[in-house]
């Protein structure tokens, strides 16, 4: 697997480094902005970079606040997602892009969400992969979540947060054991977050205890090792460790209580997400049609990470979805087949 991305550095305005590929786009095609989620990096990406290259998109795909080569600040309120939607507009004028059409999956799903509200003339379009985002100023209410889960279901939803965000030695147990952590991310059976994902208890004695647990092959051996040296180091987790603590502490709130009602995603945008199970998609197209009244959907066959799982299917969506935008047509995909904020759904 042949990386050789051409990295760079920009320093945003209030004074963090991103790390960023840059590739610039044919003439009259659009550029791809990619945004990662948790726990993610630039080399995830590397499937989708070589493809939309290949198409002569342009794309801009950086290490988000707090991963791989980017700055890692302690502050949990850096992580806020106005202050954040301003770094990736700063980065775009960085690079000399105007408008772009956002990728977003997982954190960087409602990342992106953000970033069409607060700079709505940089985004001509928005793809949500896995994530539908719930609309901003939605509070976060993480114990809330767990107990009314635990009553429906038998087990809590959102366990692995209270660990990631509450346990003050989490940080560095996931540094220490981060192939665990990476087995339960990116399990060959996505069923097994039931066990040692979700429950209160689970990830936090799957990685403490050090298990393990065999990798889907779409996560092939030097992705593994590429993301084991970025997470598995000193400091691997401090960064990415504080999306969770700034949503547990609803940091966010009140800059988008600022921004008032009714406020909407007013470009066109695609949701694609795993098809099973039917309660997980429906939860997550409704948090997102809600705000997003120009939504398409596409449904795939995978777990999590629809563009590493299922690839293929995620770049024709993209494809048919982009292209239709730059013959300048909306609504050009048709459907195949309440937890607020970037909750890894159940599988």
């Amino acid at each position: 697997m042949d990386f050789g991305l051409p990295r760079r550095d920009f320093t945003v305005s209030r004074g963090h480094t991103y790390s960023f590929v840059h590739i610039e786009a044919a003439e009259a095609k659009s550029t791809l902005l990619l945004l990662h989620g948790w726990p993610s990096h630039i080399d995830d990406w590397i499937y989708q970079i070589r493809h939309f290259q290949s198409q002569g998109y342009g794309l801009v795909v950086p290490d988000m606040l707090g991963y791989g080569g980017s700055s890692s600040p302690s502050e949990t309120s850096e992580y806020r997602l106005k202050p954040l939607s301003q770094d990736i507009a700063e980065l775009l004028d960085h690079v000399g892009v105007w408008q772009v059409v956002g990728v977003g999956h997982d954190w960087g799903a409602t990342i992106l969400s953000r970033f069409a509200i607060y700079h709505p003339d940089r985004l001509r379009a928005a793809v949500f992969l896995r994530i539908g985002p719930s609309g901003p100023g939605t509070p976060f209410d993480l114990d809330a979540i767990n107990e009314m889960t635990k009553r429906a279901t038998g087990t809590e939803m959102l366990g692995y947060i209270s660990y990631i965000a509450r346990d003050a030695s989490s940080q560095g147990v996931m540094e220490q054991h981060a192939r665990s952590v990476m087995d339960v991310m990116f399990a060959d059976d996505p069923a097994t977050w039931n066990a040692n994902f979700h429950p209160l208890e689970g990830f936090k004695t799957f990685v403490e205890e050090g298990r393990s647990q065999k990798v889907g092959d779409w996560y092939p051996p030097e992705l593994q090792r590429r993301h084991l040296a970025t997470f598995g180091r000193e400091g691997g987790y401090q960064g990415s460790a504080q999306y969770y603590k700034m949503l547990d502490q609803n940091m966010s709130v009140g800059d988008e209580l600022e921004l008032g009602q009714g406020v909407e995603i007013a470009v066109p945008s695609l949701l694609i997400v795993p098809d099973e199970p039917a309660s997980s998609r429906e939860m997550h197209i409704q948090m997102l049609r809600a705000w997003s009244p120009g939504l398409d959907v596409v449904t795939v066959k995978s777990g999590h990470w629809v563009h590493l799982e299922t690839r293929d299917e995620t770049h024709v969506a993209i494809d048919s979805f982009v292209q239709g935008l730059e013959r300048g047509k909306t609504g050009v995909l048709a459907w195949n087949h309440g937890i607020p904020y970037p909750c890894h759904g159940t599988p």
